[in-house]
């Protein structure tokens, strides 16, 4: 970034047409006056007296423009960014349970594609703090509120399905994600719960979390991943290795709805192949917009220095041009 501390100075330069008229008025009258010789007629027809005699006026008018900027304290900056930002505390609270090994999500099982999805998700939204939360018979901390996005992201990497698990616990799931948010100062904090069942597990219900999240003004925003009805599941076979059969998974939208209705979300959404999923998020994502202020600051440097020393070189050559040159020719 440059600018000129004083830029008044350059008014200065409108001397300059002053000073070439000056000059030409001035070379009119020696015009006149000089004898005529025959030396100044050998040079008047040199072709280098031409350039010669332009030479002098052209180079002091430069110098004056150079002194007049340095005058003018010219400077350059570099800006630096300070962000005063109201942003939003979110937490991913993603099922974990046997049943997002459904493959209705192919070539992803459900629990892939809710994990690239939300990682689009994270990339969309760098001015805000994330947390993850991973629950099937019981809920867990995976990532605590952080801006650290590439960290969260590793974490949701290493999300996996537990096989061992008996059930789906959507209420302690829901419950832990509201423990990391609740003394959240953060103008706005939401949870996004994804699952794909039906609550069966755990001591909390899904509704009395929903009932505490409200308490602490967190929005819920539910989302029913899965077809429903019988899908694909991968199944272990001892002689055929890895096949698929169909199984029933239930889906549980009725208590998700209610979710969203405590928290004031309104509805909840559901998504059977990963283009709905990732259009559930980006609707939640235009829903919960990030406010920001950016102030920029600069750090100014003074370069006049460069200006006077090239006004000083251009002064001894204007010097020479005067003392050993321009004698000899004619105006």
């Amino acid at each position: 970034m440059f600018r000129l501390a004083e830029p008044l100075y350059l008014l200065l330069l409108l001397m300059i047409p002053l000073y070439l008229w000056l000059e030409l008025v001035h070379r009119r009258k020696r015009r006149i006056s000089l004898p005529f010789t025959r030396l100044a007629t050998l040079v008047r027809v040199s072709p280098r007296s031409h350039v010669l005699r332009h030479l002098y006026p052209i180079l002091s008018s430069l110098l004056l423009v150079l002194i007049v900027i340095a005058l003018a304290q010219p400077q350059w900056g570099r800006d630096s960014r300070d962000y005063r930002q109201k942003g939003v505390d979110i937490v991913l609270a993603v099922d974990c349970s046997g049943s997002m090994l459904a493959m209705d999500f192919a070539p992803d099982n459900r629990l892939r594609a809710a994990v690239n999805v939300a990682r689009e998700f994270i990339q969309s939204r760098p001015n805000d703090r994330f947390a993850l939360v991973a629950f099937s018979e019981y809920a867990i901390t995976q990532s605590p509120l952080t801006f650290d996005h590439v960290a969260m992201q590793n974490q949701l990497e290493k999300l996996e399905v537990n096989i061992q698990a008996s059930g789906t616990a959507i209420g302690m799931g829901l419950a832990k994600a509201v423990a990391r948010l609740k003394t959240s100062t953060a103008k706005s904090k939401l949870i996004i719960l994804i699952t794909d069942g039906v609550n069966n597990s755990g001591e909390i219900d899904p509704i009395h979390a929903a009932e505490i999240a409200k308490s602490y003004g967190i929005r819920v925003y539910p989302v029913g991943v899965g077809t429903g009805g019988y899908v694909d599941f991968p199944v272990q076979h001892p002689f055929f290795g890895l096949q698929y059969q169909k199984v029933l998974i239930e889906l549980d939208m009725e208590t998700l709805n209610r979710i969203a209705v405590i928290t004031g979300t309104r509805q909840a959404a559901s998504a059977g192949n990963s283009a709905q999923f990732a259009e559930v998020m980006r609707q939640i994502d235009n829903l919960e917009k990030t406010e920001f202020q950016a102030k920029i600051n600069y750090n100014w440097k003074p370069r006049f220095a460069i200006f006077i020393w090239a006004a000083v070189v251009l002064l001894m050559l204007i010097l020479i041009l005067r003392l050993f040159v321009l004698p000899i020719l004619p105006d």
